[in-house]
């Protein structure tokens, strides 16, 4: 296997990586508008377990991200009291923030501002 980690449940990266001359690289996550057939990205996130080993390549996240001009984030989560989760985030596109933690009520406040700001543009949305 090619610079492969995890295959247990991704029967199409570990088929892909048999094959010379072509590569991949999966996206975690795309934030997308709420609106029914809009589906606008919003956001790309690429998301690592929390380990203490803050560094991950996201190079194609950042240039996805570039390329749709919208954000691009690292979050590094870990499981908290209940159903939440502890958060520490990067922005990584379009400029490259510091590492900081923030609670789960903060995160998900900005992915909510995020579906806030696109709707005046928002097509498929109430206006």
């Amino acid at each position: 296997m090619r610079y492969a980690k995890h295959f247990h449940k991704d029967l199409y990266s570990k088929r892909h990586r048999d094959f010379d001359g072509i590569a991949m690289i999966d996206l975690d996550s795309v934030e997308v508008c709420l609106n029914k057939g809009c589906w606008k990205p919003l956001a790309c996130v690429e998301t690592v377990y929390d380990t203490g080993n803050y560094f991950k390549y996201t190079t194609v996240t950042e240039h996805v991200a570039n390329g749709l001009n919208i954000p691009a984030f690292l979050v590094f989560y870990q499981k908290g009291l209940g159903s939440s989760l502890f958060y520490k985030i990067r922005q990584i596109a379009p400029f490259k923030s510091r590492l900081r933690t923030v609670s789960e009520y903060v995160w998900v406040s900005y992915l909510r501002k995020l579906q806030r700001q696109h709707q005046p543009y928002c097509k498929h949305g109430k206006r």
